[in-house]
């Protein structure tokens, strides 16, 4: 039979356990999101440089492109 105060520490114990685990799951999901955000930064940061790299590979600036209409005489 247990008496008043050892069921006082038991639901204080139990109280301070379950905020623990909150506590616990609160870290995990920050520390995973985190994770994530800084390989999707990474992801972003690679395909822009990709890009950069292979787009301006060329030191030559580009050429206006003209178009010259040549009129031929036609007979009727």
């Amino acid at each position: 039979m247990a008496t008043t105060k050892r069921d006082r520490q038991r639901a204080n114990r139990e109280l301070r356990q379950a905020e623990l685990k909150k506590q616990q799951t609160r870290a995990a999901l920050k520390s995973r999101t985190i994770r994530w955000s800084k390989i999707g930064l990474v992801v972003i940061v690679l395909f822009v440089l990709s890009n950069w790299i292979f787009n301006s590979s060329s030191d030559e600036p580009a050429l206006p492109t003209t178009t010259t209409v040549v009129e031929t005489p036609t007979t009727p």
